[in-house]
């Protein structure tokens, strides 16, 4: 009976991950059939590039989250979504970016910084006085949608004039379809797969999580946050073998705004009751961090390959902390006294 027991649980844990796998394509898919659905829509009916490269491209890479925040709602789970979104940011901004710098030099203009960049440090801020009494209100999600309104507005202030040949908007366009009927497929395609990718992932992670007795929080932030997080990476390889680093920094910033304002904003409006969420140490070193990358970008208004080795060690100091939070670390008998 004990190897039957056993062998059924060793069954069900290999096919929670395999969910996780299958999740973790289908958003990957989707995501990437939306953001080519969506440009071939936007040069059918006229959209400037600079409207591509900023809605269009930063909705995309947010699709997974937003499709992993819904299905973790519909499972009663929207603490999920934000330990999601949370985790999510902190590779972004940590990994990603620090494994971006270190590759090569990563150019930080002003506008990146005090745009896109304060942006991000004011989003991260309203994240944590939000979570301060433990749990996010519908009210609280309304203001977060109003936040994103006004950032997508300057946004458009801003670049409205840039010129056609705009670099981000090459970054993403090539490949994109060129007939409505192609992009109308592909965006159908892109939202089943994922639908079911972010069904796959989170009923994957939950099962992981009961298997492994794991807190459902911390497998939204390390397992979740990674899965969500590879569009970002995969747009950003992209970006990068085509030398358009000029647009990395305001691409992962933008991404991580989206992230915050748009899906944790949707999840606090539409789920009753409030959004259950504390004020633990993640949200305050998302802050942390954002607030650390400004004075980094302002030196010589770029990220060297310095500051890439230095958001990399954040991370992996990150994933020791996340691994002594769920008893796989221990620390030192000289350090516990």
């Amino acid at each position: 009976m004990n190897e039957t027991g056993e062998g059924r649980r060793g069954v069900v844990r290999f096919m929670a991950y395999g969910f996780v796998i299958i999740g973790l394509a289908l958003l990957f898919a989707g995501s990437e059939a939306l953001l080519r659905a969506g440009i071939g829509v936007s040069r059918t009916i006229g959209l400037s590039p600079t409207i591509v490269g900023l809605f269009i491209v930063s909705a995309a890479a947010s699709a997974p989250e937003f499709f992993v925040a819904v299905q973790a709602m519909a499972r009663h789970a929207p603490e999920l979504a934000v330990a999601n979104v949370v985790g999510s940011n902190i590779v972004n901004l940590l990994l990603i970016m620090g494994l971006g710098a270190l590759a090569t030099t990563l150019p930080s203009p002003p506008k990146n910084v005090f745009r896109d960049g304060l942006a991000m440090v004011l989003a991260s801020a309203a994240l944590v006085f939000a979570a301060w009494d433990g749990s996010l209100s519908r009210f609280e999600g309304y203001i977060f949608l109003g936040g994103l309104l006004v950032y997508i507005a300057t946004c458009i202030a801003i670049d409205w004039r840039k010129p056609a040949q705009d670099s981000e908007a090459r970054a993403q366009c090539r490949g994109a379809p060129t007939t409505f009927g192609m992009s109308a497929f592909l965006l159908g395609a892109g939202l089943v797969a994922l639908y079911f990718g972010g069904r796959c992932l989170i009923d994957g992670a939950l099962v992981v999580a009961n298997q492994e007795h794991l807190p459902r929080v911390m497998i939204a932030l390390i397992l979740v946050a990674l899965a969500t997080a590879v569009p970002e990476f995969v747009f950003m390889i992209s970006m990068a073998a085509r030398r358009w680093n000029d647009v990395t920094l305001g691409y992962l910033f933008s991404s991580s705004v989206f992230n915050i304002l748009g899906v944790i904003g949707l999840t606090a409006v539409f789920y009753p009751g409030g959004v259950p969420v504390a004020a633990s140490p993640d949200l305050f070193l998302l802050f942390a961090v954002a607030v650390v990358l400004m004075p980094l970008m302002i030196m010589s208004w770029r990220l060297s390959r310095f500051n890439g080795a230095l958001l990399l060690l954040g991370y992996c100091a990150y994933a020791a902390f996340l691994a002594w939070r769920l008893g796989y670390l221990v620390m030192p008998p000289a350090l516990q006294g």
